[in-house]
């Protein structure tokens, strides 16, 4: 692998961005296999695993979400997760049903049923399996898990519809925080994409208001002390001019700043798809940024996304260039998971003065914008900078091991982490592990077989 600098300016194109349709369950997302024993990846083999490392002190946030659909064709599970490096795991995605507000999870055999190696699932009562909170809050009590509503799968066809009903928002509200009571998180994250100007951008807000309310009165009917947290993901392009910023601040604790897919099949030239500055579609990092905390975004709450897959571009010339086909990608039409990049034989340039990187390759003239190690050093470097509150990464599967590891690169270069406690205490689930304390099931004493769900 060659790496080349580039430090010169670029002319920009005045193009327009798609929406964040990464953040969606591809419709081969269980093509390939479901999970067995066989196939769990190692989840020690991250960066120095023998080595203890301590975040103690509050600081910045390291997100990432994991999908509940990775289990099936990419293999990765709740085990496969590295916590170490992570203040919080967002679980992608819940659903609603447009009419009513009702809240529900997308894969009730991902979601709760499905027993992972270690799982006794002749334990005597109603137990919850399969969640990732049942495996690692225990182990690490600085890390929170937050149950992510919408995507742009669950965004579609009016599927917030219900938002601008005050009956069925208080049903969402209600629904949602039962949902997070029942399983076992600490938050809820709403990503709408994307709410239109007028009505559902008011409703948005309303939105985040009854949430707001209906997790604090969990707390204090609770006696928690640590607050439940919300969220939301916003787009960096111009979607993000119809939200009310200033209006939607004082219910959230983070804002995910969408901060990739600048461009795609729909660019009329290949460019970068995460970039600070600089690129040809007229969308940066820098500029979305300055204008979410002017029109009211706290700076406190303000946490910046990074990719963890690359956009392609066939038949170009290199970047800036007209380009013909996005490439088959990994798993769909032009995405690739980062941990298969680069290709072979093809050169990474990393762009530092606009922090953004791409690798090309001359002789099958094919170009992918992808984040590596040095620009999520540059990216954290800037966001330290700004204030602003960490990072969050899309999505979890598709990272590297060891030093090459985006979410630890993060995690190293931004310093000590938020070591805000994660909740236990959730007398109202319908689980019985879940209500004694969040305590995993022992390990069966009669061995254990995965049980393939089938479509």
């Amino acid at each position: 692998m060659q790496l080349t600098f580039l430090l010169s300016a670029v002319s920009l194109y005045a193009g327009v961005a798609s929406a964040t349709e990464a953040m969606h369950r591809p419709a081969n997302f269980n093509s390939k296999f479901t999970p067995n024993s066989a196939i769990y990846r190692n989840p020690f083999g991250r960066l120095n695993a023998g080595k203890v490392y301590s975040f103690e002190d509050a600081g910045k946030v390291n997100f990432a979400y994991f999908t509940n659909w990775g289990i099936y064709g990419r293999g990765y599970t709740p085990l496969n997760i590295d916590t170490a490096p992570l203040t919080h795991i967002y679980y992608a995605f819940a659903d609603t049903d447009p009419a009513t507000g009702k809240a529900f999870l997308s894969d009730l055999w991902a979601d709760q049923q499905i027993p992972y190696p270690g799982d006794d699932t002749s334990a005597p009562g109603h137990n919850l399996y399969a969640s990732l909170t049942r495996h690692h809050p225990q182990k690490k009590r600085s890390l929170k898990t937050i149950l992510s509503f919408g995507g742009w799968t669950y965004s579609q066809n009016g599927h917030f519809n219900f938002a601008t009903n005050p009956i069925s928002r208080a049903t969402f509200a209600k629904t949602a925080v039962q949902l997070l009571e029942d399983n076992g998180f600490d938050g809820i994250d709403i990503d709408w994409e994307y709410p239109a100007a007028g009505a559902q951008a008011d409703a948005c807000v309303l939105l985040l208001k009854e949430t707001r309310a209906a997790l604090d009165a969990l707390a204090k009917k609770k006696g928690d002390t640590v607050p439940y947290q919300l969220s939301v993901a916003v787009p960096a392009g111009p979607q993000s001019q119809s939200l009310k910023i200033k209006e939607m601040d004082q219910y959230l604790t983070y804002w995910s700043l969408m901060a990739y897919d600048y461009s795609g099949s729909w660019s009329q030239v290949s460019d970068y798809q995460a970039n600070v500055y600089g690129g040809a579609s007229g969308i940066s990092t820098s500029a979305s940024t300055e204008w979410y905390l002017k029109n009211g975004a706290n700076k406190d709450k303000f946490v910046l996304g990074m990719p963890i897959y690359g956009r392609g571009f066939e038949k170009t010339n290199g970047i800036f260039q007209p380009f013909n086909g996005v490439g088959s990608g990994t798993w769909e039409s032009g995405f690739y998971d980062y941990n298969a990049l680069p290709f072979a034989n093809a050169v990474v340039h990393e762009d530092l003065k606009n922090i953004s990187s791409y690798s090309y390759d001359p002789a099958k003239k094919e170009l992918i914008s992808y984040d590596t190690p040095n620009i999520i050093e540059a990216k954290c470097n800037w966001l330290s900078r700004q204030g602003l509150a960490g990072a969050m990464f899309w999505e979890l599967s598709a990272d590297k091991n060891g030093t090459e590891s985006l979410v630890w690169t993060a995690a190293k270069n931004m310093g000590k982490l938020d070591n805000t406690q994660n909740h236990l205490n959730y007398p109202g689930s319908q689980f019985d592990n879940v209500k004694a304390g969040m305590k995993t099931s022992p390990a069966s004493k009669h061995g254990h077989k995965i049980k393939a769900r089938h479509f």
